[in-house]
């Protein structure tokens, strides 16, 4: 065994595919989830599993990882907009007490921590954004995620902590999870309505940009990170450097499914950011990573699984 990985929000759409990859590389692993959006489904025979809320986690259940993976979070941009006190408890509040816990109960532990690519806002045309693009929050949780960055540094300089920041962009994929209603991994949501017959709501023009990556490209970044020590105390973007309109995207969606359901327009969301479009050099030239999955190629992979878990719970 390569050694001892505990992932925070294990069981969730990130997460759960970490595991896998962990599992594979020979790693042995202990998940802590609430399964407040992950599932238990998602995780496989071998791995150990605790139910619980990653605020209220104890040292027994850190001292014996060698890498501590937190991907557990809230994770909609828009909800910590009408929902700020608790973006603040479930991001910034969690993230502190489990490097606390680090601190006094594992200091030797690697930590990775999922920050995202929103931290750096919105990225005018004809910008490429890269790490060194300044910090520019649209949202409390924007700001929570830059908060988990800036405690990753503090602790390092005063606790020695060995950290590696990774940045998800747009992330999509099997086990997206669409029974969250729209509030955030709106691709998966979006696949439910077109296969439905409803149609897709889009904020705003749907002229916003994203960079979409494959959910299975993002995980190959952790497990390039723990091995690769040139990858501590450093930042990585995690995207594609191609840029896709809502609309666009929309009308993808739509096309894979055959769905009849259209697109129907709303007023924009406050703190939408109009663009963003990054750059990956700098994973590829330390990590060796680069994206493998093309979009149209990763939304049939997410489309086959919907489509097969929708007529599962229909059951």
């Amino acid at each position: 065994m390569k050694g001892h990985a505990l992932v925070t929000g294990g069981a969730g759409f990130i997460g759960s595919h970490v595991v896998d990859l962990l599992l594979d590389e020979g790693y042995t692993v202990t998940v802590i989830d609430d399964l407040s959006t992950g599932r238990a489904s998602n995780l496989r025979d071998d791995v150990e599993f605790i139910r619980k809320d990653v605020r209220e986690i104890t040292g027994d259940e850190v001292k014996e990882a060698d890498i501590i993976i937190h991907c557990a979070a809230q994770v909609s941009t828009f909800k910590s907009v009408d929902y700020p006190s608790e973006d603040f408890s479930r991001n910034a509040e969690a993230t502190f007490k489990l490097l606390e816990i680090i601190r006094k109960h594992n200091p030797k532990a690697l930590f990775i921590y999922t920050s995202s690519r929103s931290v750096h806002g919105n990225i005018p045309p004809p910008h490429i954004a890269d790490e060194n693009w300044p910090y520019t929050p649209s949202t409390f949780y924007n700001v929570h995620k830059i908060y988990g960055e800036m405690l990753c540094k503090i602790y390092s300089e005063l606790y020695g902590l060995r950290y590696v920041i990774l940045r998800p962009s747009n992330v999509y994929g099997p086990r997206q999870p669409y029974w969250v209603g729209g509030w955030y991994n709106f691709i998966a949501y979006w696949f439910e309505l077109a296969i439905k017959e409803k149609p897709i709501p889009i904020y705003g023009t749907g002229e916003q940009i994203r960079d979409y990556t494959y959910v299975k490209d993002t995980a190959r970044a952790y497990i390039l990170a723990i091995e690769n020590s040139d990858a501590e105390r450093q930042a990585f973007l995690l995207p594609t450097g191609i840029g896709t309109t809502l609309n666009e995207l929309a009308n993808k969606i739509i096309e894979i499914t055959g769905s009849k359901a259209g697109k129907e327009y709303h007023p924009p969301r406050k703190g939408d950011i109009q663009r963003f479009v990054g750059s990956y050099k700098k994973a590829y030239e330390i990590l060796g990573w680069r994206p493998e999955k093309t979009l149209e190629e990763g939304l049939k992979e997410e489309y086959i699984w919907i489509k097969k878990e929708i007529q599962s719970d229909e059951k």
